[in-house]
């Protein structure tokens, strides 16, 4: 197939967009940094003044009666920076009683302030200061000018590289040759970005270093004016208390201070000229020395310069993984396109069989793009829901699970009536249908704020989700040729991975950067294209007779939980698995990560681990171990579940995101492992039923997965509250870890007894 210009164009498209979001976000974060540095700089000025005032108030002084010392101390802080303009000093009631230089009044937008507390800690006045505004905003046009006129080059030169790739690396090729444009898309994306960030470092160096320097000096004159008055009031240098721990002080304040150190001076005196590169020498003279070289003390100031620096590399880094993921969809909406008219034009056996996959690869995208609307909360729910739960709500971990139990128990228990809705109204209909009413669940769950409005928006929510769910599933079973059935499901398992690796990081960066509400608004708008897509997609025809095909007989699910073997699958590993994935990965996952300090963005990126597992192993896994007259099948199962369940114990003994990354790997191994094998015994199950149990034995798997699913988080909940969250994990993995033994336990029994009943 040649390689038509409109998709190459896509491509060279979403690398010009993911670079120019990059350097607009990259610009925005050196604002903001500069911005921070400067007004905390100001905030240095505030708290010195502060401290005296709230010293005199505690020994009973009123603030309108320390106008002589505190106006003083006013005059003194302007004196020491040219960009204070004013300050002035409020009562409690916000009445002005004194002020130095310029300030209106009222305060003008932009002023900062300082309250004042009183001995008992309550609000006794405050302290204003306002600053020259061209300190900030010439500085800001100059961060402007530098990341525009560097960026614009760069996106423009990666977007033509990106289209010439593209059009050079043609898609369709067999074997290697299928990698080498998504590879070399990536180095194109990754070359961008790291140009970006060399500008993002020059400006750094260039810009906030400097203010980064001034403002740790100023730092380091403060400690130093404590330890002259301390000398001049006749105490030792030896003899200072709590030096130490006010330093370890300063430095959690300030997090641009590396290291204060209090050092005496040698015999041979000090030079601050010999101080080294990007460290400060603060001399503290002898007592009625004037000159360093009396100095009786040094005070050694290092200024941290990588603050700035490792929040741009962490945006960057954010940016980089969107880009693959937006090169991923990319190569989803190519598939999608080459199903329209437009791209379609085979010909003789080829368009014969093409008609024949049409329908799989239809709905492939319709679902790829819905399921991401799912996936992109998966970062931010439990900490969002945790947040909505009201002040001292009783089993609060249980409660923080509920919006994910709810929504799986809906998909669970709606499976069989959706499944036979969506018949009825057509397939199409039905998911279109499913798609408005997820759609607008997910808008309600973004202004919802209460935590019981987003328990009754998720709810609306699963029932849209079952409804599309089970339409898409029928659109593929409902085809007449089984060849035609069996890869339309793996074109549909191959979706849903594909929507699980791409929405987690696209949900957390959104998240993070714009409000969890904005990234359910997301989601709602994925849901309106998936419907738009269905729309335009997928076949109007409505299957016909299968309603009464499909109705189950009585006591057809009693029979079928009695068949040998299956019920030791079921509740040995298909059970565990389900659990200890939505449990862990869903949700203690996200809520532990998140309660450590880590962003959305990197809880998003590190739920990538699993479906990219899965996405990787699962075809190389599929016919490991197999040979004729040999059924491995079990054999993978059991190792599946030992290697899931065993990956858990290294959270428990060493807490941390290494050990949670190494976890998620392994499940994603075991259960890449264990699912075709699993999936295939299932199927033979269902083969051995003579239709009369087929449809039943799918069904009743189908309908146990889903209830591990809900089961799983709500367990954790309970098992968090009660145990903590060491013994939670603890749990899980004997749960998977014993199920897989059971059921080897099992499988050895059956080799002793022919019938292989495990009752």
């Amino acid at each position: 197939m040649r390689f038509p210009l409109i998709p190459a164009f896509l491509f060279s498209l979403l690398i010009a967009a993911c670079l120019a979001a990059g350097a607009w976000m990259t610009e925005g974060s050196l604002l903001k940094a500069y911005r921070g540095i400067l007004e905390s700089r100001f905030a240095i000025a505030l708290d010195r003044t502060a401290e005296g005032a709230m010293h005199a108030a505690s020994l009973g002084v009123s603030l309108d009666s320390q106008e002589g010392t505190l106006g003083a101390a006013l005059r003194r802080e302007r004196a020491l920076d040219a960009d204070i303009l004013g300050m002035a000093v409020q009562d409690a009631r916000g009445r002005r009683l004194y002020s130095e230089g310029v300030m209106p009044e009222p305060a003008p937008p932009g002023t900062l302030g300082q309250t004042l507390l009183d001995d008992i800690g309550l609000p006794a006045g405050r302290i204003l200061l306002r600053y020259d505004p061209r300190a900030l905003e010439v500085p800001s046009a100059a961060i402007r000018q530098d990341m525009r006129g560097y960026a614009l080059p760069v996106v423009t030169g990666a977007a033509l590289l990106g289209f010439l790739a593209a059009l050079a690396l043609r898609a369709g090729r067999a074997g290697r040759g299928r990698l080498r444009l998504p590879l070399a898309l990536a180095l194109i994306l990754g070359g961008g970005l790291l140009l970006i960030d060399h500008q993002a470092s020059r400006i750094i160096d260039r810009t906030l270093n400097p203010l980064i320097e001034a403002k740790v000096e100023s730092i380091g004159n403060g400690a130093r004016s404590l330890i002259d008055k301390a000398l001049a009031l006749g105490i030792p240098l030896d003899q200072l208390q709590g030096v130490p721990e006010y330093f370890e002080s300063l430095r959690r304040h300030y997090p641009e201070l590396e290291r204060i150190e209090l050092q005496v001076v040698p015999p041979d005196g000090i030079d601050e000229a010999d101080a080294p590169e990007g460290r400060l020498l603060l001399p503290i003279p002898a007592q009625g020395a004037a000159v360093a070289a009396l100095a009786v003390a040094v005070l050694e100031v290092v200024p941290d310069n990588r603050h700035a620096a490792d929040q741009i590399h962490g945006l960057l880094l954010d940016t980089a993984f969107l880009g693959l993921v937006a090169l991923l969809i990319g190569f989803e909406l190519l598939s999608l396109l080459t199903q329209t008219s437009a791209f379609r034009r085979p010909s003789g056996a080829v368009a014969a069989h093409a008609g024949a996959a049409l329908p799989a690869e239809q709905v492939r995208g319709v679902l790829f793009v819905f399921m991401m609307a799912e996936e992109l909360n998966r970062p931010f729910l439990p900490s969002l829901t945790e947040r909505l739960l009201p002040a001292g709500a009783a089993h609060a971990p249980l409660l923080v699970s509920l919006p994910i139990v709810v929504f799986m128990a809906i998909v669970a228990l709606g499976q069989i009536p959706m499944a036979l809705w969506s018949e009825s109204l057509g397939r199409r209909r039905g998911l279109m249908l499913g798609a408005g009413m997820a759609g607008l669940g997910y808008g309600l769950c973004a202004f919802a704020d209460s935590y019981s409005g987003l328990l009754l928006a998720r709810a609306f929510s699963a029932l849209g989700f079952t409804l599309v769910f089970t339409s898409a599933q029928g659109h593929i079973v409902d085809q007449a040729d089984p060849a035609a059935r069996t890869a339309g499901l793996a074109v549909f398992i191959r979706a849903i991975l594909a929507a699980a690796l791409c929405a987690p990081p696209i949900g957390g960066f959104l998240a993070e950067h714009f409000g969890t509400g904005t990234a359910f608004l997301a989601a709602a708008g994925l849901c309106l294209t998936a419907l738009c897509l269905a729309r335009a997609m997928m076949s109007a025809t409505r299957p016909s007779g299968r309603a009464h095909a499909v109705r189950t007989a009585p006591g057809a699910f009693r029979d079928t939980w009695r068949i040998p073997g299956l019920r030791a699958l079921l509740l040995g590993c298909a059970v565990p698995a389900k659990l200890i994935l939505a449990a862990l990965c869903f949700f203690l996952v996200p809520l532990i990560l998140a309660d450590e300090g880590y962003s959305l963005s990197s809880i998003g990126r590190v739920q990538m681990i699993y479906p990219l597992m899965m996405v990787l192993c699962v075809p190389l896994f599929a016919r490991w171990g197999e040979s004729p007259g040999r059924d491995a099948r079990p054999r993978k199962i059991i190792l599946g579940g030992l290697i899931a369940g065993l990956g858990v114990f290294p959270v428990v003994f060493l807490p941390g995101l290494g050990t949670i990354m190494v976890f998620l790997l392994l499940l994603g191994l075991g259960q890449a492992l264990s699912i075709t094998p699993q999936s295939s015994m299932m199927a033979t199950y269902a083969h051995h039923g003579q239709g009369r149990h087929s449809a039943q034995v799918l069904g009743l798997f189908r309908l146990v997965e889903r209830g591990g699913s809900a089961a799983g988080p709500a367990l954790a909940g309970a098992a968090l509250g009660l145990l903590g969250p060491a013994p939670t994990l603890a749990l899980f993995g004997l749960l998977t870890t014993g199920g897989a033994l059971l059921y080897g336990y099992g499988q050895w029994r059956s080799t002793f007894n022919p019938s292989g009943r495990l009752s």
